[in-house]
């Protein structure tokens, strides 16, 4: 039983960032739970990222699994939304201030624009809807990239929704304003917005500082602007202040954060990611929704890919060298989902009850079908 508990091993679960798909690992939990081959209890080590990152302080918090699945589908029935009218009364004057100063371009830009809009009649059917669209798109982006810089330049805000909304649910979820110190060693992955330097605020202190100590905040109470933090999407959502840090969506830059697990004294760890992973299988991509959907999972993936070879590569290390600083540390293969079309490009922010369920059971059928599996240990004769 791979997954028993041992004191001498400390297990960990790396959950990733993914939005409204942090539903599907609330269905890899509750199999986990409930599985005779599964975790008894909390794991020993948490890291998470956005959406990994509210489970993870859920779990940390003693909430079960179907305290978590309650959660995910309250934001599902009352989106916790709510638009920043100063981007939108921003943006208004600063439109307003662009049609002012139309009049004043110089000749000069004004004999530009027309040669360039010129060539565009000739290049584009402008006797179609199709054609007048793209016409004004590349209008805007070859002729008048200017204004739309100054625009977005003149904009005196940062970010579209508010996350103010999601600390009343996660306060009511956990049924404080903070969660307190807890035996479950958590980690919330943020970035640092000014700086783009990684962030993780952890409950306890890391078994060895590793040398590069700034980015890791040591801080038993973890406050709920904290988990806000990990999941700040950058420019939708509004960096959170902490500590003196403006701090963003972990997922930026790292999606699945097994270092910190590491730094906690994981000896084994079990990665729940939400993307689909390389399908060679998979039709061509058709539509711009399959290019959007690819695009975010690159991402996604290459964090994974990076993080996994950090830590193979350490493993390595340990074994060739001996180094009493560093420890062999199992790492499993990943439990994830399987091709569906519940995972497609708007399933990140598609927080609809119907769509989360049905993520949330493609969760339990993934984490039953690892555990049926071995569960097996990821290495280098893994397809890199």
């Amino acid at each position: 039983m791979p997954l028993r508990p041992d004191p001498q091993r400390p297990l960990g679960l790396v959950l990733s960032g993914g939005g409204a798909r942090g539903a599907f690992q609330v269905g890899v939990w509750k199999t986990l739970r409930e599985h005779p081959d599964g975790f008894r209890s909390a794991p020993d080590v948490l890291s998470g990222t956005s959406a990994g990152a509210l489970n993870g302080a859920l779990i940390a918090a003693g909430l079960e699994p179907d305290d978590l699945l309650a959660f995910w589908l309250d934001l599902a029935d009352n989106p916790p939304v709510i638009a920043n009218e100063s981007f939108f009364q921003s943006l208004g004057h600063e439109l307003q201030r662009l049609m002012r100063e139309e009049p004043l371009r110089s000749l000069t830009r004004r004999e530009r624009e027309w040669r360039i809009f010129s060539g565009l009649l000739r290049k584009h059917r402008w006797y179609r809807d199709s054609g007048r669209l793209a016409m004004l798109v590349e209008f805007l982006m070859t002729a008048r990239f200017d204004s739309l810089s100054s625009l977005m330049s003149g904009i005196q805000s940062t970010y579209l929704f508010s996350t103010e909304p999601v600390r009343e649910r996660l306060a009511k979820a956990i049924g404080a304003s903070e969660l307190r110190s807890t035996k479950v060693k958590l980690a919330i992955n943020t970035v640092d917005a000014q700086t783009g330097r990684v962030i993780r605020i952890v409950n306890h202190l890391p078994e060895k500082l590793p040398a590069a100590s700034k980015h890791y905040l040591h801080r038993p109470t973890i406050t709920l602007d904290m988990i806000l933090a990990s999941a700040s999407i950058p420019v939708l959502f509004n960096p959170v202040r902490v500590d003196g840090l403006d701090l963003w969506d972990g997922g930026v830059l790292v999606n699945s954060p097994m270092a910190p697990a590491v730094a906690l004294g994981a000896h084994r760890i079990v990665p729940v990611l939400v993307t689909v992973g390389p399908n060679q299988d998979a039709p061509p991509m058709r539509t711009f929704g399959n290019a959007i959907e690819r695009l975010a999972d690159t991402f996604l993936e290459n964090a994974y890919n990076t993080d996994r070879k950090l830590l193979l590569d350490r493993n390595a290390i340990a074994a060739q060298h001996g180094d009493p600083d560093l420890r062999q540390v199992d790492l499993f293969r990943a439990i994830r989902p399987q091709p569906s079309g519940h995972f497609d490009a708007g399933s990140y922010l598609f927080f609809e009850r119907t769509a989360m369920l049905a993520m949330y059971e493609e969760g339990r059928v993934a984490a039953k079908a690892w555990l049926e599996r071995g569960p097996e240990l990821d290495g280098r004769n893994l397809a890199e």
